[in-house]
């Protein structure tokens, strides 16, 4: 029996389920999930709903996000170092989690826009000099 097709992206509560898969995976991954908790120390029921708004504005073009969503991962740069490794473990956890759970043009734009993002976050630290590059 083939399996069934997956859906597309369409509602606040389809981001918000994907991202609370994605961030049970970093939250798990043994190089990422230090930064998040230990030294970032995300306070989860209160992130998730900034975040939720923050990738629905993007994803739905909805008007509920208010923030600079990069000035508080420079001052999370100040406290650890950043690897262009740490942004592929992301993408690639972003994109296991969402090639489980979505399928459509929805799910490819996010795709899309997480590269794009870790692309831009990158450039930017490594201008600041926060960007670690090698060993």
């Amino acid at each position: 029996m083939p399996a069934t097709p997956l859906r597309d992206i369409a509602t606040e509560a389809d981001v918000a389920f994907f991202l609370e898969r994605f961030y049970e995976r970093v939250r798990k991954n043994p190089d990422l999930g230090h930064i998040f908790d230990g030294v970032a120390q995300v306070n989860w029921p209160e992130h998730m709903p900034r975040i939720t708004a923050f990738w629905t504005s993007i994803l739905l073009g909805t008007d509920n996000y208010r923030g600079n969503p990069m000035r508080p991962h420079f001052e999370l740069a100040l406290k650890t170092p950043f690897t262009p490794a740490h942004f592929d473990q992301w993408l690639e956890l972003f994109g296991q989690t969402m090639h489980e759970c979505f399928a459509g043009e929805c799910a490819d734009q996010a795709m899309i826009r997480a590269q794009s993002i870790a692309l831009v976050m990158q450039s930017r630290l490594y201008s600041m000099g926060l960007l670690k590059t090698e060993d």
